[in-house]
């Protein structure tokens, strides 16, 4: 049996908005306990800020928490993978991409997910074994940094399956518009 991505995510990963303070950021981060938030712009994904990101980009530029948004130290690439994809190729687009999490989306390209290194370290057999590998790849220095949005050249991709394709807008991952609440309706 080939086990899916769906079997192993993390569902309804922590999002955070780009012009939010990084003192919000790090604070959600430590409430939630987890490493990294995706950053939404309306119901668009566009990027990730992780805790090293905080530590790397913000703490090194100086930036006041209180002030500094998330948009001036978030990685605008999403690196993403679909629900229904295998273990293997998830950790193999980790491995290619060098990235420890990718962001889940379903056929609509809704955000459902997030799937860690960690989440695919823990299977057994031979997903197991895709883990470690991606883990020793993305491990090794390379000598170049991500780098923040505000300097990014390539207008902000979102990659996944067919990395190194400019998407346009309709084609990024996007968060799921909650339906509003029958209260709110006159």
């Amino acid at each position: 049996m080939v086990r899916r991505v769906k079997d192993v995510m993390a569902r309804a990963p922590e999002v955070i908005h780009v012009d939010l303070p990084l003192g919000e950021a790090a604070g959600r981060m430590k409430k939630a306990d987890i490493g990294a938030l995706f950053v939404v712009d309306g119901d668009e994904l566009v990027g990730v800020i992780t805790d090293r990101d905080l530590v790397v980009r913000g703490m090194t530029a100086n930036a006041d928490p209180g002030s500094a948004a998330v948009i001036e130290t978030m990685t605008k690439h999403v690196v993403f993978c679909h629900e229904n994809d295998s273990i293997a190729k998830a950790a193999d687009l980790m491995t290619r991409q060098r990235v420890r999490r990718l962001a889940v989306v379903d056929d609509a390209r809704e955000l459902v997910g997030v799937v860690s290194l960690a989440d695919l370290a823990m299977l057994d057999g031979a997903d197991g074994i895709g883990a470690a590998r991606a883990l020793r790849v993305i491990s090794r220095p390379i000598g170049t940094a991500k780098r923040p949005a505000r300097e990014d050249p390539t207008g902000g991709r979102a990659r996944g399956s067919d990395a190194g394709i400019l998407h346009v807008y309709a084609q990024r991952p996007r968060i799921r518009r909650r339906p509003p609440s029958p209260a709110g309706r006159l």
